[in-house]
């Protein structure tokens, strides 16, 4: 089973090895930007589109 800690979208807070952030770039035609979104780090990342392994 994959988690949301052994992604490398997933970023911890500071000060906490629980919880962090999954951030990931997006490109449209006029720009570029990052999505960041809560996740626990234990959380499940099979069904996640934008997991990668470390």
């Amino acid at each position: 089973m994959a988690t949301c800690k052994e992604c490398k979208c997933f970023f911890a807070l500071e000060g906490s090895e629980e919880k962090g952030d999954c951030i990931h770039r997006v490109v449209d035609p006029r720009q570029a930007y990052y999505k960041a979104r809560p996740v626990d780090a234990d959380q499940e990342a099979a069904s996640c589109e934008s997991f990668q392994k470390r």
